[in-house]
């Protein structure tokens, strides 16, 4: 059977089904009432269990089926349930499941002020990547600007808060947003604590992993438009670059100590041929600038071969032109216009530290790094 929330008497009346109402009540109804889908019209049984969320079962075969989530989890109906009553109390006009005819899309919540709609999607099972770069591009071809919340997954609940590392697959960073300053975010919400937990100011290592800000907010505190994040402290500055290095470090080692292939691997050996044990490279290669999220490698690994390559062609950082960065990273696999962007943003702060070769570049120590988290990345100027 396929469940929703809302559903409509026979005078036509829409029921919303709320945690106010009470089991007891809504156990009255059921046997003095019919219910009917606000979209079919197809009759509708009320479920009112000791456990599960009450909520409304399309029988089966119904005309509407496809529009509707079959078999909801106890926690994606609380959640809508929490997430509505919370928007009914900062918008002017909330609307629980609606049918969008227009796309034939049915939004967990639509919230309308008096600039605009925004759908509302409170997203719990794991679906295709696809499905929802589908419906957002849905939802955008009217104007609307969608926000999709993630269901907290339980082994994000107990991260400790602060800063530190965090592994997001493929299907996690689908729901990242990018804010100016901010830079990424991830939004995700605990029906069962009523609690948000925001993952700010996100900064890709390598693969899965990235640094960041572990922040919580209960749903009573929270304010619509949502909260924003902070800008980091000084302090937090201080600690992405200690763990960002430290995760060099044993990067550097690993590639020797793990390391299957000798002189095969491609890393080692433009290490090799550049006369340069991994743990001996410089600073500078291995930094963490503006758009690295497009290489999933390690940023010592790409910036590595990217210097590689120029040096090979006899080009330096100051005479680096972007059509030239162009045509090195079409020869990449997968590549991409963000990966052209990074190493835009390489050049771009190398010249900036007065890096002009391998063998004369300045000497890049952690101040500087700290000032490029700082300025580059975290949208705060480091002061002295």
């Amino acid at each position: 059977m396929y469940t929703i929330l809302t559903a409509k008497t026979e005078e036509g009346k829409i029921i919303i089904l709320t945690p106010e109402l009470g089991r007891e009540r809504l156990r009255k109804w059921r046997k003095l009432r019919l219910f009917y889908c606000p979209q079919c019209d197809y009759p509708v049984q009320l479920k009112v269990g000791a456990i599960t969320i009450p909520h409304f079962a399309h029988m089966k075969n119904a005309v509407c089926t496809t529009l509707f989530s079959e078999g909801e989890s106890r926690s994606h109906l609380q959640g809508k349930q929490q997430l509505y009553g919370f928007f009914q109390k900062h918008a002017q006009l909330v609307e629980l499941e609606p049918f969008l005819k227009m796309l034939s899309q049915r939004p967990d919540i639509l919230v309308t002020t008096k600039f605009e709609s925004i759908p509302i999607e409170f997203q719990c099972s794991t679906i295709p990547v696809a499905d929802i770069e589908s419906r957002s591009a849905g939802y955008r071809s009217t104007g609307m600007k969608p926000i999709w919340i993630l269901h907290t997954p339980e082994k994000f609940s107990a991260l400790p808060k602060g800063v530190g590392t965090f592994h997001f697959s493929k299907y996690h960073v689908s729901f990242f947003t990018h804010t100016s300053p901010e830079g990424h975010l991830l939004l995700t919400y605990n029906p069962q604590t009523e609690r948000f937990h925001y993952f700010t100011s996100l900064i890709h290592i390598a693969g899965k992993r990235y640094i960041g800000i572990h922040r919580t907010l209960t749903l009573s505190m929270q304010v619509f438009p949502f909260a924003r994040p902070k800008t980091p402290s000084e302090i937090e500055v201080h600690r992405y670059v200690a763990i960002y290095l430290s995760i060099r470090n044993q990067f550097l080692q690993s590639r020797v100590l793990v390391n299957k292939r000798g002189v095969n691997d491609p890393f080692l050996r433009m290490c090799y041929e550049l006369r340069v044990i991994p743990a001996n490279l410089p600073q500078w290669i291995g930094l963490p600038v503006l758009f690295n999220e497009a290489f999933r490698e390690h940023d010592c690994e790409w910036q590595l071969a990217f210097f590689y390559y120029l040096r090979k062609k006899g080009i330096s950082f100051r005479s680096l032109s972007r059509s030239q960065v162009r045509k090195y990273v079409s020869g990449l696999e997968n590549s991409s216009e963000e990966q052209e962007k990074s190493c835009m943003a390489y050049r771009d702060f190398l010249i900036a530290a007065n890096v002009d070769s391998y063998y004369k570049g300045a000497v890049i120590d952690e101040e500087k790094i700290i000032q490029l988290f700082s300025e580059r990345l975290l949208a705060k100027r480091y002061e002295n």
